[in-house]
């Protein structure tokens, strides 16, 4: 054991001779190390800044106490020339602990290094050709477009699928939850147009309430059997949805409010009769054909609808990354949660409301797919309101705005115009949605080469106007109410729309309107010729569209022919109505032309309606006008969409959040009327031009396929024997 052990000990030793020079290499480099970190870095390129490497990071922000601490060690050096071995030793040794711990010091940078990027330098970016603001302006319209057809036509179609489904059990039920939905509608639009005419309070409520329990009421009654009649049927309506509105609007039963009442009988009535009608009408499908034949083209145009919406968020973070970061943090719910739980499902419904038509039919289970066609339209206005609250909140931010950071997510949402938007944005989709189907029949009929498909296609234009001009004769009064709103919360931004640089903005949007009245009456009118006994309302027709014209020529002269307040250098002083005219553009002129128009085409829509009941109509023998009519009416009604929303949105001047948010960006100006007029007109024929390949996509190209396939194959000769 002794002798192994003295072997092991040469062999050990042997071994540390031969590595010596070795270990003696690393403690010098060790031992330049250590005193380099003793030598004040003067220089950049000083050797010593390659040895110390990292440490010069920190050499400002400790410069004082490094050379404090160096002097120090000067004069200890100075003094203890004649010192030992032992205490270089020991001097060695400290300074390669404190390298060590230089060394740790070092290693915490990777918490404030992100590497190469920490020098990039971010450039603010500008879209070629149209700038930011038109980039974002494009892709939020056409976002815009889509979203109102995909949500005004559902409503349109699932009325008439129901219209054209057989009252079968299943149905029976699908339509006492339509009629429901169907009353809040329309109880909703009468109670606003109460609130506005007669000062109704809670007007909106009474109507809701009172409609949707009286198409309740009525529905769950007829559904067991028909055990009322029309009269019946009104009478019910009103009483219980009266009585529950009185009881669910807030103070309807501590006070008397006639009013109120009034409009909750009303309302009430109005649902027990709709109800009644709906649930005996006699099944025809040619409203199940329409409803499925526009069913198609909404599967598409839902597809542009989330491709727009991902092109708009994309553009807005390249080009106001500040504010859509601040738009983002003050809805953080609403982004985060509500809107992608809202989309997601929505999604979810469509797909399964547009590819399910033809299996829950051929199983007798219609009445679900109804269902799914009430829940769809449901969670599409409920995406409607979401999206709402942040375009009010940029215009008419919660007051005051020193509490802005205080309040809620919700009470930023619940602006003072939003549920104004709201209404206007509902109507506005239903009327857009029925004038896009006179669009669509309109192609058809131009397409079509048969008899049959030209009377069907005839038959369906018609329907579209019914639905377009039934919904926009209340169109008006949701305007006034969103506008009213814009005025009690500032005036300043009123007058910024009506008199300033707005002011020739609104002229236009007068006479869009005052256009579209008068070509939905000249359809009226056309389409009137081929019925029979129809030529009896012609002369009262007459007088009215001579009242219409001067109604929307009052309607669209301004003040002064200038965007200003006052006139400024360059501007002509003359521009100006005389005085003997002045009264044409006081409120109470606009109002009365507005109240006129829509009255005159009330009127003349009694007429049409009248017509078509008690005469017998030629379809497929329509005036070409009235085909070329129906797309106008659709061309116009997507240029005065988008040309409202531009109007709202310059409204805010120069800020992005009014009052709270500045824009300090170059497009911070309101343009002039011909560039914005002549960029909304660009965008709008994209849309229709994409509109018309879809429609010819969805619906025409399927018949081509359907009748090359169907056609008889030619006889071939044969060989004689």
């Amino acid at each position: 054991m002794t002798i192994k052990t003295r072997e092991s000990v040469m062999e050990i030793s042997k071994t540390t001779r031969k590595a010596s020079p070795f270990f003696t290499v690393i403690l010098g480099l060790l031992l330049v190390y250590g005193l380099s970190h003793f030598v004040p870095a003067t220089t950049s390129n000083s050797w010593t800044s390659f040895v110390s490497g990292p440490q010069l990071a920190f050499a400002d922000e400790d410069d004082e106490f490094e050379d404090e601490e160096f002097e120090d060690e000067d004069e200890e050096e100075e003094g203890d020339e004649g010192s030992s071995e032992e205490e270089s030793a020991s001097t060695e040794g400290e300074a390669g602990a404190e390298g060590e711990a230089a060394e740790e010091e070092e290693d915490l940078s990777y918490l404030t290094d992100i590497g190469p990027a920490k020098d990039h330098k971010y450039e603010e970016f500008t879209f070629p050709w149209i700038g930011n603001r038109k980039g974002v302006w494009l892709a939020a319209q056409f976002h815009i477009l889509f979203a109102s057809f995909i949500l005004g036509c559902p409503m349109f179609v699932v009325i008439m699928e129901v219209m054209g489904a057989r009252r079968t059990q299943g149905v029976r039920k699908a339509i006492i939850l339509s009629n429901v939905f169907l009353g809040v509608l329309i109880g909703v639009t009468i109670g606003i147009i109460g609130e506005i005419i007669v000062g109704v309070h809670h007007g909106v409520l009474y109507g809701m309430w009172a409609c949707a329990f009286g198409a309740l009421a009525v529905s769950f009654m007829n559904y067991f059997h028909k055990c009322m009649e029309m009269r019946s049927s009104i009478l019910v309506g009103g009483v219980f949805g009266a009585f529950m509105a009185i009881i669910l609007t807030p103070g309807g039963g501590e006070h008397v409010n006639w009013s109120g009442y009034i409009t909750a009988v009303v309302n009430g009535m109005v649902g027990g009769m709709l109800s009644n009608m709906i649930m005996f009408a006699k099944a025809d499908f040619k409203f199940e054909r329409l409803a499925h034949e526009i069913t198609k083209v909404i599967g598409i145009c839902y597809s542009f609808t989330a491709l727009t919406g991902g092109l708009f968020i994309l553009v807005m973070v390249v080009a106001y990354k500040d504010f859509i970061s601040y738009l983002l943090q003050s809805f953080p719910i609403l982004f985060m949660i509500a809107y992608p739980t809202l989309f997601i499902l929505e999604t979810v419904v469509m797909y399964i409301y547009v590819y399910s038509w033809d299996p829950l039919n051929k199983s007798n289970k219609k009445g679900r797919h109804i269902v799914f066609g009430v829940i769809l339209n449901v969670l599409g206005l409920s995406l409607l309101c979401a999206l709402d609250g942040p375009a009010t909140f940029m215009q008419t931010p919660p007051t005051p705005l020193g509490e802005l950071t205080n309040i809620s997510e919700w009470d930023r949402i619940a602006t003072a115009t939003w549920m104004p938007l709201n209404y206007h944005r509902l109507v506005g989709n239903g009327t857009f949605g029925g004038y896009c189907v006179g669009i669509i029949a309109a192609y058809m009929y131009l397409w079509s080469n048969t008899k049959e498909e030209k009377e069907y296609y005839d038959w369906v234009g018609y329907m579209g106007n019914v639905i377009g001009v039934g919904i926009m004769i209340p169109l008006p009064a949701m305007g006034y109410i969103f506008v009213r709103e814009i005025y009690q919360y500032d005036a300043t931004i009123g007058m910024y729309i009506m008199s300033d640089r707005e002011s020739m903005f609104m002229l236009v949007q007068g006479l869009l309107v005052g256009t579209m009245f008068t070509a939905s009456n000249i359809y009226m009118w056309v389409s009137m010729k081929r019925i029979e006994g129809a030529q009896r309302f012609f002369p009262f027709m007459k007088i009215g569209f001579v009242l219409i014209i001067l109604a929307a020529t009052i309607w669209f002269t301004p003040r002064r022919f200038f965007a200003t307040m006052m006139p400024e250098p360059g501007m002509n002083e003359a521009m100006v109505l005389p005085d003997n005219l002045a009264f044409l553009a006081l409120m109470v002129s606009k109002n009365t032309a507005a109240f006129a128009l829509v009255t005159i085409t009330l009127i003349n829509y009694i007429f049409y309606t009248i017509a078509t009941k008690t005469g017998k109509i030629h379809w497929g023998k329509i005036n070409p006008l009235g085909i070329y009519v129906l797309i106008f009416m659709g061309f116009a009604d997507i240029w005065l969409l988008s040309w409202m929303g531009t109007i709202r949105e310059l409204s805010r001047m120069n800020w992005h959040v009014y009052k709270v948010f500045k824009d300090v960006t170059p497009d911070k100006f309101t343009p002039a009327l011909a560039d914005a007029g002549l960029f909304v007109t660009e965008i709008v024929w994209g849309f229709f031009i994409i509109m018309t390949g879809i429609i010819w996509l969805g619906i025409k190209y399927p018949k081509m396929k359907k009748t090359k396939a169907e056609a008889p194959a030619e006889a071939t000769p044969s060989v004689a024997e």
